[in-house]
């Protein structure tokens, strides 16, 4: 823990990662069936699905901590402080009302609002903590997400008619794998590979 600050609130990746970030989006989208089974195990107090959770996740969340406090050496006291929730947690989260993911970076963004309360000589309100944490894009930020989706769109367009509808299905509408075989009435394993083949296609055309 080095105490290194990063201006809060500000985007540091070069735009040259942008593609990348574009790729790891799709990813994250496709493994949500993973991270539910993995908390579901977690629920149950099984600490090697924990570990492996941890593995998956734990660099997504240590950047919104980086993002919400400025420095390292806080941001790692609060994702610390973040697992320890979601591990007691695990049992009560809920599928139907959010995305695995979305329900742990609330829970470090929490962590990271009650962090900067105490160490506040001011409290934060609670209209302070909404503002600090808005997430309203900057028009800098909407133009490159504009030219990340038009070649997502591009490589998107470059796939097999099976492959394309699959990770459409999964990434645009949320659909699960499980989802997948009846609205495609394949079986499992062809559904996979329809995945794993695209998502392939996908990286190597973004990365070009």
């Amino acid at each position: 823990m080095d105490g290194t600050a990063a201006q809060p609130g500000l985007t540091c990746q070069p735009y040259g990662h942008r593609r990348s970030l574009v790729w790891r989006k799709l990813i994250s989208s496709v493994d949500a069936d993973d991270l539910r089974q993995l908390l579901a195990q977690c629920s149950l107090g099984n600490r090697r699905a924990f570990e492996s959770l941890y593995r998956q996740v734990s660099g997504h969340l240590f950047a919104v901590a980086l993002r919400c406090m400025g420095h390292r050496d806080q941001a790692e006291d609060v994702l610390q402080e973040a697992f320890v929730r979601i591990w007691n947690s695990a049992s009560q989260y809920d599928a139907n009302l959010s995305a695995p993911m979305t329900w742990m970076v609330s829970i470090t963004r929490n962590k990271a609002i009650d962090q900067l309360r105490k160490h506040r000589e001011d409290p934060l309100t609670d209209e302070q903590a909404q503002a600090l944490f808005d997430q309203a894009p900057s028009a800098h930020e909407q133009l490159e997400s504009h030219r990340d989706a038009n070649a997502l769109q591009r490589c998107l367009d470059t796939l097999e008619g099976m492959q394309r509808q699959s990770i459409i299905t999964a990434y645009f509408h949320g659909a699960s794998h499980g989802d997948l075989v009846t609205q495609l009435a394949a079986p499992l394993g062809t559904v996979k590979s329809w995945i794993r083949r695209g998502m392939e296609r996908l990286r190597r055309c973004l990365e070009s």
